[in-house]
């Protein structure tokens, strides 16, 4: 018990001392801090951490991914007004600290927040498959899969935002401005704050839920910060970009143009290598006849497309540049198919938009143009509900045209010979013969070719 209370006693002589050390350490402490905050490991850390993700703070990563995303659209012909007006909407929507942020992950590190570190966005009311990237597609498959490095390509994701928008992704009527401006008016206005307003008929978010005033004071920022009065519209740039000549005086409510630049027209027979292109050629098959990619028949293969010699991979996601929905519809083989498969001067088209039934359709609007009722290798098909025996239709790519008329065609999704439906799996593909009776009613076809588009050298058949 003596031990216990000399023990006690030491304890309480040796306190003041130790109060006396600490009280020292921390007044050294303070003096070192406020003398230079750079010499603070937990200042200098949480300073780069705010500084980092502000994106008004030059040399930040968010300025600079704020700055790439303005540079790339003024590099499309934008003004200056217009890429800023873009600026300020994306801003106040997901921040620029992450160009491939998935939807519902809210931090600032790649790793538990982006898409190109396979992070898998939620999904929302109504929807399953989240979005993702600085412009949050839906679902996000449409641009790439998780995991896919392209997210963090900032051009890639304008580019695929202004080929939507030259697809018809544009709703003049829910310009918040009022002025139901075509996209090609935004990209020429000249103030920012106007600008970012009419971006909402590409949106077309809630407007319940939108600040307006928050966008438009973003927008300027970026104006004043970027130097967007510096940049006016051009129009050499735009025309290059879009692959179509721009009309300034344009006041219709979608993004159309007053002509297409057309260089020559190639026929789609005799495009690439093999027989696959060049009409022709006779078989025995009938209606009903359809084989997966490896069971095609010796006799059908020379004429059979083949989308591996055109860079799509089979059941992997690479070479398919142009997903239209999840990688594992009909719509996803069409639209990525046809973009690797044709090409002006070495840039592709895309198109991603519609139901099965409305691919062709709109291939043609594209161009100013229309579908008809009659296949060439190439081309590209829609079959109506009624014919395709289901609420919205089918679509795919013609392989051949036979000697009497009757087609090979290329497609996803149909049975269970490809595609998710039927449990096949994604980045698929399968062959199926089709009478003329049986597309001469509910079939339409459209190949880019009148509007200078050839198929490329490389596309090859089976065989």
């Amino acid at each position: 018990m003596k031990k216990r209370r000399l023990g006690c006693l030491f304890s309480i002589l040796l306190l003041p001392f130790f109060i006396t050390i600490v009280v020292i350490i921390a007044l050294f402490a303070g003096a070192d801090e406020s003398c230079d905050v750079s010499g603070s490991t937990s200042g200098a850390t949480v300073s780069t951490v705010v500084s980092d993700t502000d994106w008004t703070h030059e040399g930040s990563t968010a300025y600079n991914n704020a700055k790439l995303v303005f540079d790339s659209w003024i590099s499309k012909g934008l003004s200056g007004a217009s890429a800023s007006g873009i600026v300020g909407w994306v801003n106040s929507e997901g921040g620029f600290a992450l160009v491939d942020r998935a939807e519902g992950h809210y931090g600032t590190d790649e790793l538990t927040n982006g898409l190109s570190a396979g992070v898998i966005p939620s999904g929302g009311s109504g929807y399953s498959v989240g979005g993702g990237g600085i412009y949050q597609f839906t679902p996000y498959t449409k641009f790439a899969e998780a995991g896919d490095s392209k997210w963090l390509d900032v051009d890639a994701q304008n580019t695929f935002v202004a080929q939507a928008i030259l697809s018809g992704d544009w709703n003049a009527s829910m310009d918040l401005t009022g002025g139901n401006h075509s996209f090609q008016q935004m990209a020429q206005m000249t103030d920012p704050k106007q600008a970012t307003l009419v971006w909402q008929a590409y949106e077309r978010g809630n407007v319940a839920h939108i600040n307006q005033s928050q966008k438009q004071s973003d927008a300027q920022k970026a104006y004043e910060m970027f130097g967007g009065a510096s940049h006016q519209y051009d129009d050499v740039k735009f025309s290059q970009a879009f692959g179509v000549k721009s009309d300034k005086t344009n006041s219709d409510s979608n993004f159309k143009v007053s002509t297409v630049s057309f260089e020559g027209c190639s026929s789609s027979s005799g495009g690439g290598t093999g027989s696959w292109s060049k009409d022709g050629g006779s078989v025995s098959y009938s209606a009903h006849n359809a084989w997966k990619k490896d069971d095609l028949p010796a006799d059908l293969k020379p004429y059979a497309l083949n989308p591996e010699s055109v860079g799509l991979k089979y059941r992997s996601s690479s070479g398919w540049n142009a997903i239209a929905y999840s990688g594992g519809q009909c719509t996803d083989l069409s639209a990525s198919l046809m973009y690797a498969l044709w090409e002006k001067n070495g840039s592709h088209v895309t198109m991603t938009l519609g139901n099965g039934q409305d691919v062709a359709k709109n291939w043609a609007n594209k161009f100013l143009d229309k579908p008809t009722t009659s296949p060439t290798a190439g081309a590209v098909f829609s079959q109506t509900p009624a014919s395709a025996g289901n609420a919205v239709g089918h679509t795919g790519v013609v392989s051949h045209v036979f000697e009497n008329g009757d087609i090979l065609v290329v497609e996803q999704n149909y049975a269970d010979l490809s595609g998710e439906n039927g449990g096949f799996g994604k980045y698929t593909w399968n062959y199926r013969y089709v009478p003329t009776s049986q597309y001469a009613s509910g079939w339409s076809f459209y190949d880019p070719s009148n509007a200078g588009y050839s198929i490329v050298s490389n596309a090859s058949s089976v065989e």
